[in-house]
């Protein structure tokens, strides 16, 4: 589906529905279980099915295919109405998923969660390929046989894929500094070819520096699955996402969270996005009158703040 969120081109909502983690102030005021109740979503059943947000959670079949049918390389946001690793979402799921992913190397797919441990579960598993080819095969063999002759040839493309698999960024919420010296040293363990952060909704100034410098070591020699492949080295945090909170009673969002993180990032040469400075920004004390009831106008933006950096994959 189409989407306004900036950094991304679509969302594939394959997995629905939800619950909030009690801990994460991020989740006071979710986007997405307000919006599943909304009569634009509720036409569908299967946001009527996880309406009230209580872990109740759906496999939207008629979504898995879709992105094997985008041949337009398109930067795809995974589960914006779900998180991924949500414990109710079962791994043969995400096998499904998975599996996708390594058949549309055309596309690049973001996967943000604020439960990475699970995510490090995961992708502890032995010979994923396994299990991504055996999904492949059961779900999904009527749209490539063509394209691979046969499951022989199938398999031997699944072998032969790298691993991390080099099209798919794995990502955490951090609103605050809490979530970040919680959440990072995790996000850190799992093997990926891009790892970022989501510092949205931002509720306080992050100091990233906070983490230990041996947390920020890049090793890509601990393998859990079968690797059949090399990526080059990368940075352990290749991107960072910045925004302030949107809609009626958000909380506010100092620029000086914003510059701060900002100037952190451009220190350590990591490619940073400011979406957003939030329906609530402040600055100097002052509340700032915007245009946009999320300000998300760039050209509103302080000067400093006017940077929308992606990250470069240079693989091989």
């Amino acid at each position: 589906m189409a989407t306004n969120i900036e950094w991304t081109d679509e969302t594939w909502n394959i997995i629905v529905g939800c619950s909030r983690v009690p801990e994460s102030p991020g989740c006071a005021r979710c986007y997405a279980a307000t919006a599943a109740k909304s009569p634009r979503l509720q036409q569908f059943s299967q946001y009527q099915a996880v309406s009230k947000w209580d872990g109740t959670v759906q496999f939207v079949e008629s979504q898995l295919l879709k992105p094997l049918h985008w041949r337009k390389p398109k930067k795809i946001f995974v589960c914006s109405m779900a998180d991924l690793f949500h414990a109710n979402v079962p791994f043969e799921w995400i096998d499904q998923v998975m599996a996708v992913v390594a058949l549309c190397p055309q596309h690049t797919f973001q996967v943000l969660t604020k439960r990475p441990e699970r995510a490090l579960e995961y992708f502890s598993q032995p010979k994923l390929w396994v299990k991504w080819y055996e999904a492949a095969k059961e779900h999904l063999r009527c749209e490539i046989g063509e394209k691979f002759g046969g499951l022989i040839n199938l398999q031997q493309y699944f072998i032969e894929q790298p691993f991390p698999l080099p099209n798919l960024w794995l990502g955490i919420s951090t609103e605050n500094q809490a979530m970040a010296d919680k959440r990072i040293p995790i996000l850190l363990q799992i093997p990926a070819a891009v790892r970022f952060l989501s510092c949205e909704p931002l509720l306080e100034n992050i100091q990233l520096s906070a983490i230990a410098d041996s947390n920020w070591q890049h090793n890509l020699s601990w393998h859990p699955g079968q690797p059949m492949g090399t990526i080059d080295p990368l940075p352990q945090l290749s991107w960072v996402i910045l925004g302030g909170e949107s809609g009626p009673g958000s909380r506010p969002c100092h620029i000086e969270w914003l510059e701060s993180i900002v100037q952190q990032c451009t220190e350590s040469n990591t490619p940073v996005f400011v979406k957003q400075l939030g329906a609530n920004a402040h600055h100097q004390g002052q509340r700032l009158q915007t245009r946009d009831r999320k300000d998300g106008e760039i050209d509103e933006f302080p000067e400093q703040l006017r940077i929308r950096e992606f990250p470069v994959l240079v693989h091989k």
